[in-house]
């Protein structure tokens, strides 16, 4: 049988918890989960893609061209060439 102990708590900038039980929860195994609220959601995921490209200074790419014009250079699309 499983039980449950949930308790609010401030996350200090270095980012540790100390924490002290009650004494009904007995010594032992446990799994602890932290639920937080995120400061800022990003509902667009091209925001996060770009991020991603800026942060390793890749440049934007169209993943569905860019596959068609590699085939367009060899031999195995030649039937289906424009």
């Amino acid at each position: 049988m499983q039980a449950y102990y949930e308790i609010e708590t401030d996350i200090p900038v270095d980012h540790q918890l100390h924490i002290k039980l009650p004494e009904n929860i007995p010594a032992g195994r446990a799994k602890i989960a932290v639920i937080y609220e995120l400061t800022q959601i990003k509902n667009d995921a091209g925001v996060a893609l770009k991020a991603f490209l800026n942060k390793y200074q890749a440049e934007d790419i169209d993943i569905d061209t860019s596959i068609f014009e590699e085939n367009r250079k060899t031999d195995a699309d030649r039937d289906f060439r424009l």
